[in-house]
């Protein structure tokens, strides 16, 4: 039976806050939001694997997680995790770039997914973070724009951040089987070829059986999952673009069009022309989507 991931949560609100604390640990299979996802540790460490690429991470560590990145956070239960939590949109991210700055880049995980800042900028994003959570919390007049202008502040300051030189973006670990970050970058460049996965163990000289196995391991879903998902993302956004479901269909690689109906009911609980869910309120678990 093929491994699989889910979409967890949803959002109608232009972001929203969570300030959490638990020694539960973190038992989850890799899945994605719509929503980008800000994570503050304050406390704890772990793993944190973000389409395919292991981090581990420590207290004052900020992990971006953009909109629709497969990912899943591993810490042991026992130690406290402690952590800021923010879900944010990616159209209220676009609304308020500008033409020499696009905020959406700081989820776009080009210099990495993982910043690991100084003492002092770590001191300064986490007040800012917790005057935003104060002003969330309370009843002023006013608090939904200042808030807005809060959560802004800290995103450019924190784009500011990552674009200085030296600044430390951790590495990710090495993954035990270096072939896997080779297949995710070839999936993602060829979401539309056929691809078989005898032909994709061929072309990168290793056992099919070993492939799939180290795959799963590494990238926490199997290839197949992977490769369906992404293809019925692509073919959600070309359908938003004015593409019939037939050719979004078969233009993402798709071989049969009942079979890519019900693979998008079942990833979006709609049929491809009612075009997908659009929004519910987040559940109050963050077990469901963190």
């Amino acid at each position: 039976m093929e491994e699989s991931y889910a979409k967890r949560g949803y959002l109608l609100e232009d972001f929203r806050l969570f300030h959490l604390k638990d020694d539960r640990g973190t038992e989850m299979d890799a899945h994605y939001h719509e929503f980008h996802k800000l994570t503050y540790i304050i406390s704890g460490g772990g793993g944190y694997v973000v389409e395919g690429r292991r981090y581990l991470v420590q207290p004052g560590d900020i992990i971006l997680v953009g909109s629709r990145c497969v990912h899943k956070p591993e810490f042991a239960p026992g130690d406290l995790y402690e952590r800021i939590v923010l879900y944010i949109s990616p159209q209220l991210m676009k609304d308020s770039s500008a033409e020499d700055y696009d905020l959406n880049e700081v989820f776009s995980g080009k210099r990495g997914h993982v910043l690991r800042p100084g003492s002092e900028f770590r001191r300064s994003f986490l007040s800012l973070m917790l005057r935003l959570e104060s002003e969330l919390a309370g009843s002023a007049p006013g608090r939904v724009i200042l808030s807005k202008c809060i959560l802004l502040r800290a995103l450019v300051e924190l784009g500011r951040e990552m674009d200085k030189n030296g600044t430390d973006l951790p590495v990710p670990v090495a993954a035990k089987d270096g072939k896997v970050l080779e297949i995710l970058r070839y999936l993602d460049e060829n979401l539309t070829a056929d691809i078989s996965i005898d032909d994709l163990a061929g072309m990168f000289y290793i056992s099919k059986y070993h492939m799939m196995r180290r795959f799963r391991e590494e990238a926490g879903i199997s290839i197949h999952t992977y490769l369906s998902d992404k293809r019925l993302m692509l073919a959600r956004d070309l359908m938003r673009a004015g593409a019939s479901a037939t050719d979004a269909c078969f233009g993402c690689g798709f071989r049969s069009y009942s079979a890519f109906s019900r693979a998008y009911s079942k990833l979006f609980g709609s049929t491809p022309t009612g075009r997908g869910m659009t929004g519910s309120v987040l559940p109050d678990n963050m077990n469901m989507i963190e």
